[in-house]
């Protein structure tokens, strides 16, 4: 009987360690809320389906913080922080002391590989605070590899962390996906194949683009629409043709970094992640309701089936596991919500920055209020800061008599917030010299732009709520309840068996794990 049952725990023990995976995936597709991915589930066929079917389903993952944006919430995936600990409350912010504009990546010290920089270019983790996953693997063991993909600078560099061996994304001033000298002073050459596939693309005029002074020769006055760069190291290619071209080509950098990395070959935990943000862009562009969001939806559906197939193949079915999720939601559109005769519209910040500085003018005297503004609220000067918070009350009675606006949130009443109110939410998303002075609470379904037909960052459930899905080694099949947007990392470094990320808030959600 001894021996008998020697040889069971010899046979447990096995299949214990054939258990644990060699590579760890971790997928964000960029403004997806749980909403849409429901509806959209029934007409997908590969890589949402595959996690649905094989692995754990969520039925809603929270961010209980807000603003609730791209950087902010990459890093919240990769920490297990929120933004008041990792650091990086938006996509970008104004410094409170020099009053400039500062993107979430943004580091002088480092450049954007075979270019001049830009005036504002993503190249480095410099702000992040805590580790993340990759980081932790690094704690783990010195043979990890951590490579990050995405088209977005900020998403490939939030993710990789600060130790990562490799963050790709796609340049914003030339149609190439590139690096910076933080990771390495040459593309790595697993990336080559795949710009090559760009440059042909280009060549076959499946997409357009510009250079920023213009045309194809940098020379013309204005690229069109839709060619170029945007202000925050971004390319401006809200191009419905382009974005399921990015999508492959992220997949095909993943899949060629597999093979030259020969990332999983070894029991050293790696780990990649991938970030498409292209399903961001047609949101942005078309709403989240639009056919080009449900096609951009189904260009992805397709290459995370790609890629999950290529997972099997390169590293071996039962060697890795994977988690997919995303870093916000989105707000309807707006006026196809008032047609419904709901309460919708549009802020118009510049409008309330204009009555806010009449009222401090009228209150203090002429001066110069404020800096600036980004989504969602404004950032005083250095001078006027101390003065700015001695009439915070008037300024608040001012906004609520605006269009849209809910509240108006000083800095004192953020950081004072009581437990479990919604001043709460603002206050785990909120560093001070980073985040605005006065953030603007916009009313449901009301959205911070009057440029963009719809978008993200309030604390309403719709841009908070979104997928959670983890598929492969050590994962239980079925559905669950609700998780918070913390747990991701932790319970990914459990299933990678490597430490915690050690400034994780979150925990290891136990229904995960067979």
């Amino acid at each position: 009987m001894s021996r008998c049952l020697c040889v069971l725990a010899l046979v447990a023990s096995v299949a214990a360690a054939q258990e644990r995976p060699r590579l760890g995936v971790m997928l964000v597709v960029d403004q997806l809320s749980v909403d849409s991915f429901n509806a959209r589930l029934p007409k997908t066929k590969a890589g949402f389906k595959r996690f649905v079917e094989q692995g754990l389903r969520f039925q809603h993952a929270r961010y209980d913080a807000a603003p609730t944006l791209t950087s902010s919430g990459h890093a919240t995936i990769a920490t297990g922080a929120w933004a008041a600990t990792h650091g990086v409350v938006a996509n970008e912010w104004i410094d409170w002391e020099t009053g400039k504009s500062t993107l979430s990546t943004e580091d002088p010290a480092f450049k954007v590989l075979d270019r001049e920089p830009a005036k504002q270019d993503g190249t480095a983790p410099t702000f992040l605070r805590v580790p993340t996953v990759g980081d932790s693997c690094k704690v783990a063991d010195a043979r990890s590899r951590v490579v990050a993909i995405s088209a977005k600078d900020r998403s490939a560099v939030l993710m990789g962390g600060k130790s990562a061996d490799a963050a790709i994304w796609f340049d914003p001033e030339r149609p190439v996906f590139t690096t910076s000298t933080y990771y390495a002073q040459k593309v790595p050459d697993f990336v080559t194949p795949v710009n090559q596939l760009v440059g042909a693309a280009l060549l076959k005029k499946l997409f357009t683009w510009g250079l920023p002074g213009g045309g194809t020769t940098g020379k013309n006055p204005l690229p069109p629409k839709g060619q170029g760069r945007q202000g925050d190291s971004e390319p401006d290619v809200e191009q419905p043709e382009l974005q399921p071209l990015l999508d492959g080509w992220e997949v095909d950098v993943a899949l060629s970094a597999i093979k030259a990395l020969k990332l999983g070959q070894d029991d050293a935990p790696d780990l990649l992640t991938v970030s498409f943000s292209g399903h961001d862009r047609i949101g942005h562009a078309f709403g989240p309701d639009a056919p080009e969001a449900l096609a951009e939806f189904l260009a992805i559906d397709r290459e995370i089936g790609r890629l999950l197939d290529g997972l099997d193949q390169q590293v071996g079915k039962g060697a890795w596991v994977a988690v997919l999720t995303s870093d916000h939601g989105v707000a309807p559109l707006p006026e196809l919500l008032k047609e419904r005769r709901v309460d919708a519209g549009r802020i118009d910040m510049k409008g309330l920055r204009a009555k806010l500085e009449l009222e401090a003018d009228t209150r203090l005297g002429a001066g110069d209020w404020f800096a600036g503004s980004k989504t969602p609220g404004l950032t005083a000067t250095a001078q006027g800061r101390e003065k700015l918070n001695t009439i915070a009350h008037h300024l608040r009675a001012v906004a609520l008599k605006q269009p849209g606006v809910m509240d108006l949130l000083s800095a004192s009443r953020v950081q004072g917030a009581a437990p479990g109110s919604m001043e709460e939410l603002w206050r785990r998303g909120y560093v001070p010299g980073r985040s605005p002075d006065f953030v603007v609470v916009a009313k449901p379904y009301w959205v911070y732009s009057l440029g963009d037909p719809t978008g993200h960052a309030s604390h309403w459930l719709y841009d908070r709520d979104v997928p959670l899905l983890f598929l492969g080694a050590g994962v239980r099949q079925g559905v669950a309840g609700t998780a918070q947007a913390i747990d991701v990392a932790p319970t990914f470094t459990r299933l990678l068996r490597v430490p915690t990320p050690a400034g994780a808030e979150g925990a290891a959600l136990e229904t995960v794990f067979r």
